[in-house]
């Protein structure tokens, strides 16, 4: 039975059971991608999307903008923030900082709005649903917040063999699962030959516009 968010841990025949979910089977958002939309000059949102690597369909989108609030003096520097906004209409402003690498240039990092700690990628899926594997949409957080694991760790990945074949060749190994990185594109015209959107009449996309009327 499911109690809260995690289900029961116990062992069953020798193997652990309980909820888990990898952070390669959910949405990532990495720093490198936000870095564009604030290095670009134009100032202009940027179009990110997640496709299905089983279908092809369109899993996430998310519209992803600078952020800054000019003409009062009694906020606190904006700059190096960004709001991400969903086709649901709902939007989360995350601050960004740079960091000096050992020998030269410098990398942008999150501050993750739950533990304020620097990160490298955000995910928008925690542990939830059905089975133990399943996951739920959520706010953009780092991986330790979201509840999320490795695919290798705790030894997921070993393939052991049973009886005499086991003894014989031991425990192999099975190649870890890329990250589900997203699509990045700087207009709905360059998304738009690549299936993601169609134009209409009355908006520029129906996943991404650059007023604050549509997503």
């Amino acid at each position: 039975m499911v109690s809260g968010r995690t289900y029961p841990r116990y062992r069953c025949g020798g193997r652990f059971y309980g909820r888990r979910v990898n952070c390669e089977q959910v949405p990532i958002l990495p720093a490198w991608a936000v870095s564009r939309v604030l290095d670009d000059p134009r100032r202009i949102p940027y179009l990110l999307v997640w496709r299905s690597r089983f279908d092809g369909t369109v899993q996430e989108a998310v519209r992803v903008a600078s952020y800054s609030e000019q003409g009062n003096p009694f906020v606190l520097d904006w700059t190096g923030w960004i709001e991400i906004k969903r086709t649901d209409q709902t939007r989360i402003f995350i601050r960004t900082i740079l960091r000096a690498l050992p020998r030269s240039g410098n990398v942008r990092l999150f501050v993750c709005p739950d533990c304020t700690i620097p990160r490298r990628a955000l995910y928008g899926g925690e542990p939830g649903g059905r089975f133990t594997t399943s996951a739920q949409r959520c706010s953009w957080r780092c991986r330790v917040c979201a509840g999320l694991r490795y695919a290798s760790e705790g030894g997921a990945l070993l393939i052991r063999c049973r009886g005499r074949l086991g003894r014989m060749f031991g425990a192999a190994h099975s190649d870890r699962p890329e990250s589900w990185y997203p699509y990045v594109f700087s207009s709905p015209a360059d998304a738009a030959p690549a299936g993601f959107c169609t134009f209409r009449e009355e908006s520029r996309s129906p996943a991404m516009n650059r007023s604050d009327d549509s997503c």
